[in-house]
């Protein structure tokens, strides 16, 4: 199975050419951009949480990145 194969799924469920070439432009289907996104708010916290616990940032900063994370 290649990589592409969502792009013919795309079309078998009745996206639109627009849709089809946008999601060949972004290597990715509609319906894995859910995903994408929590597991992008997951590695921005991962990280935060090192910046914090290595004291490179403060616990004021901690509390506004987070509050931005989490909107």
């Amino acid at each position: 199975m290649s990589d592409w194969d969502f792009l013919y799924e795309m079309n078998e469920r009745g996206y639109s050419p627009e849709e089809i070439a946008d999601a060949a432009g972004s290597g990715a289907a509609p319906w894995e951009w859910e995903h994408i996104a929590k597991q992008e708010i997951k590695t921005e916290w991962e990280q935060l949480k090192k910046l914090r616990d290595t004291g490179q940032i403060s616990r004021k900063e901690f509390k506004i990145r987070k509050a931005q994370i989490f909107r």
